[in-house]
């Protein structure tokens, strides 16, 4: 280990000056010739310059790359399993450990693990210059952390609504961790979720089965929770409402999860939307006020006061509806949320009847439906390949009319 070019790292990254250093340590020149490698200092002055750096010298010398590598691989464990707190012990020892000076491939480790921690402590962030430094790193990892890189570049377009891109990385590591015999089962929870984001619900269900039975293998009860939540939505979107609502009061009456506000919060909203398409538009309301004073996740409150606009609409109390519109609207403000951005646009124009406006209409075929294309999103291009063939049926455009039922015709749900 260059302990010299050490030296000048902690230093220089402080914001000290040699003459800052050495003060009371040793003599500038003597510093200088520390760093340049000029000379071997004494291991007394080493630890005196170390501790003036506010460095643990024993600490720092005692890690080797191997060390540090396995310091790395205990972070992936953690963050996967969501101990975010013990992540960040490991992240804050790391960062104060590695330097420039250590291994390429261990810098490069350990900046796709930190990523992989901003996402799960921040998932909304859009982090693009680091995202953009990690997506050149792919070239440098090979087997079990090439998985790694696909598992989490997957997983931060998924925090990011992007199913399909999410989807074709998380099929990226599946295809590594079947040819290497490596274990994740997540990574087929993962698959699962990507595929009820692009609302494919059977392709969704065949992962979320495979993921499932690992879990209860592994006796991860929390996770075992979790699929029952996804088969949950998946049978709601197949339309199938009795098992749908067995899978979703399994989630709320499991102990300790169906506790935990988060999972009980997005539980009861998806018990809501079931609610809704049944037309028991009272009870929906119920479910989705309860969930709304339970959310975390902003994007989880704006979904769920988007699905209350819709309720009021549907009741006749356009006031009601025109107030979470508007409530929604100013939720979103200077968020990443562009897909349900694009679906309270829609709703309020579709509560003012302002559909036939060009200017709306303009916006979402050039727009809205080309970034729902882009993201996967099933089920919204439907809904919205089926408003503007009515809104071209109304204003008598029979031509354009026709291309678009085609359009909804051959979407492949």
């Amino acid at each position: 280990m260059d302990l010299g070019s050490i030296i000048q790292f902690y230093r220089t990254k402080q914001g000290l000056t040699q003459k800052d250093l050495a003060n009371g340590v040793c003599s500038v020149s003597y510093l200088s010739k520390i760093e340049s490698g000029a000379l071997v200092p004494k291991s007394d002055t080493i630890e005196l310059l170390f501790n003036r750096l506010n460095m643990d010298y024993e600490k720092l010398t005692s890690y080797d790359e191997q060390t540090i590598q396995r310091q790395i691989d205990q972070l992936y464990k953690q963050i996967t399993f969501d101990y975010l707190e013990q992540a960040k012990e490991i992240v804050d020892e790391l960062n104060d450990i590695i330097t420039p000076f250590h291994e390429i491939h261990t810098q490069n480790y350990f900046e796709l693990m930190h990523f992989y921690y901003l996402i799960k402590t921040n998932p909304t962030e859009k982090f693009k210059v680091n995202f953009q430094d990690l997506l050149r790193l792919e070239t440098e990892f090979t087997e079990r952390k090439l998985f790694y890189f696909y598992k989490i570049v997957g997983f931060y377009y998924n925090c990011h609504l992007n199913a399909k891109q999410a989807n074709h990385y998380f099929h990226l590591a599946k295809d590594i961790l079947e040819d290497h015999n490596l274990r994740d089962p997540e990574i087929y929870y993962l698959l699962a979720l990507s595929y009820m984001g692009m609302n494919k619900p059977i392709y969704s269900n065949y992962y979320v089965g495979i993921a499932l039975e690992q879990y209860a293998n592994d006796l991860l009860y929390r996770k075992v929770t979790d699929c029952y939540h996804l088969f949950g939505i998946n049978y709601l979107n197949l339309e199938a409402y009795d098992i749908s609502k067995s899978y979703f009061n399994q989630v709320l009456k499991s102990k300790p999860m169906g506790d935990s506000p988060k999972v009980r919060s997005r539980a009861t909203h998806n018990l809501a939307i079931l609610y809704y398409r049944q037309g028991d538009l009272d009870y929906a309301l119920e479910l989705l006020f309860e969930a709304l004073n339970n959310h975390d996740y902003l994007y989880d409150t704006a979904h769920t006061t988007l699905i209350i606009a819709k309720v009021f609409i549907e009741q006749g109390k356009h006031d009601k509806a025109q107030e979470y519109v508007t409530k929604g609207e100013e939720l979103l403000q200077g968020t990443n949320f562009t897909k349900v951005r694009h679906r309270f646009y829609i709703l309020k124009h579709q509560l003012q009847k302002r559909t036939h406006e060009q200017d709306f209409i303009d916006r979402c075929v050039n727009v809205i439906l080309p970034h729902y294309k882009t993201i996967g999103e099933n089920g919204l291009m439907k809904e919205l390949l089926q408003l503007l063939a009515e809104v071209y049926t109304e204003k008598e455009e029979y031509l354009k009319a026709i291309d678009y039922y085609k359009q909804l015709n051959e979407l492949k749900i």
